[in-house]
């Protein structure tokens, strides 16, 4: 038989390997502090990204003459 028309495998016969985290084993409790973790890590990031990158503009709008620019840096 052609290897694309072989039977896979269904996933009610599937086992993690992972056991770092395994969410069918877990509580809804852990499932939802993880959940929110990894929410907050991400939303962190993203503004600190976001804000770093627009002061970094400005400060170099200010230095190319800009004057809004050098006044919403004071």
């Amino acid at each position: 038989m052609p290897c694309c028309l072989q039977r896979q495998p269904t996933m009610t016969n599937y086992k993690s390997r992972s056991r770092f985290y395994d969410p069918s084993r877990k509580s809804a409790k852990v499932n939802f502090i993880v959940c929110v973790v990894a929410f907050g890590l991400f939303s962190g990031a993203a503004w600190h990204s976001l804000t770093s990158t627009l002061d970094q503009q400005q400060r170099i709008h200010c230095e190319q003459g800009w004057q809004p620019a050098c006044e919403s840096l004071k």
